[in-house]
């Protein structure tokens, strides 16, 4: 099989130092995807910075509401980012108000999406004796680079999946 080159991964030198947690997206009072996630909090002195810099500035709710018109994959993000009751779950209190950047990650295509999000509202649950800290999301913008690099590894599933599938066709 080739091997498959591309861009490096800019999201796993750039967040390392993130805090883990989970997403949890919900539909009709019921979880229905909880994915591993990296996070951290945004200085408000960087958070007017960031939401205007060249990652987060053309990517914002109404940018993918408009690119939702032209391409599935626009709208899966429109949908499962601005318009899912999303939540972020840590062991550290967040406060409401604050600004975070979140990295999702999908495993399918060992890949990750980086957003920005307001959290609304904080509760706590106690799980398994620990404290559990739901914050409930409202997504602003999702990280250009990100979104590129996504593209990119379900295109190069779908190419190796197109092999295999190849592949395996020449042995019957």
């Amino acid at each position: 099989m080739p091997q498959l080159s591309g861009p490096p991964n800019p999201i796993d030198e750039q967040h390392k130092d993130y805090l883990p947690g989970w997403i949890e997206k919900q539909e009709k009072e019921r979880v229905v995807a909880t994915l591993k996630a990296h996070y951290r909090v945004v200085p408000p002195l960087e958070g007017k910075e960031i939401l205007t810099s060249e990652f987060y500035s053309h990517t914002t709710e109404e940018d993918f509401s408009r690119k939702s018109q032209e391409a599935v994959f626009y709208k899966a993000i429109y949908k499962d980012i601005f318009k899912s009751h999303l939540s972020l779950l840590t062991q550290s209190l967040p406060s409401t108000g604050a600004l975070m950047e979140i990295v999702i990650h999908f495993p399918n295509y060992q890949s990750e999406i980086v957003f920005l999000a307001k959290v609304l509202s904080v509760e706590t649950n106690n799980e398994l004796g620990r404290e559990v800290y739901p914050a409930r999301l409202r997504s602003l913008s999702v990280n250009q680079e990100s979104v590129t690099k996504l593209i990119y590894d379900i295109n190069q599933k779908k190419i190796k999946d197109k092999i295999y599938d190849d592949d395996s066709t020449d042995l019957i």
